[in-house]
């Protein structure tokens, strides 16, 4: 009797342990969506969008981004932002155009999840020239997800951002109308 209670409060550690490593380590996802850019003569007016994440944002990383701000400025936060890798952003067949994403952020919602992403403000579309505002140097792209990986999604090219007590990025702002993105999936 003693070693079956034995037993099955190890092995109950053991699963304990194995599904506390599994939430851990986040799962790398691949999403790829279609942008309608109402394109002129000549171009495109889908585009494919992939979107490659490794990781998202820990507590840990935001806290020391916040701590960065308040004790040396805008311009040390800026670079332990833009040292942060969390994916890439790409339109397919973009010429080799490449967006970092720096900050990730995944959120339960009551239909699916909501996937924040957050990179430095950088040109990806190379046929459209646009204007800059410097109070906006950052891009988030917003995607709404259903239970089965599929849904809807925007892209905010000129954003403010802000970092939260609860040690999370969030928008704090736009500039110019978000991009919408449809067809939105999850591939891996």
């Amino acid at each position: 009797m003693e070693r079956k209670v034995l037993a099955g409060f190890f092995t109950l550690i053991g699963l304990a342990a194995f599904l506390g490593a599994q939430a851990a380590a986040p799962e790398k996802e691949e999403f790829q969506a279609r942008l309608l850019t109402g394109g002129m003569q000549y171009t495109e007016s889908v585009k494919k969008i992939k979107i490659s994440i490794d990781s998202y944002t820990t507590p840990e990383e935001v806290l020391n981004l916040l701590t960065i701000q308040s004790e040396q400025g805008y311009e040390p936060f800026m670079t332990a932002f833009r040292a942060l890798n969390k994916g890439i952003f790409f339109p397919i067949g973009g010429r080799g155009i490449n967006i970092i994403i720096h900050g990730a952020n995944s959120v339960r919602t009551e239909k699916g999840r909501q996937i924040l992403l957050f990179a430095q403000r950088g040109s990806w579309d190379v046929e459209m020239s646009q204007r800059i505002d410097h109070r906006f140097p950052f891009m988030v792209i917003e995607l709404n997800l259903d239970n089965k990986g599929k849904g809807t999604g925007k892209i905010y090219e000129q954003a403010s951002i802000r970092l939260t007590p609860e040690r999370t990025f969030e928008m704090d702002g736009y500039n110019s109308p978000p991009k919408q993105l449809w067809d939105v999936k999850l591939l891996k």
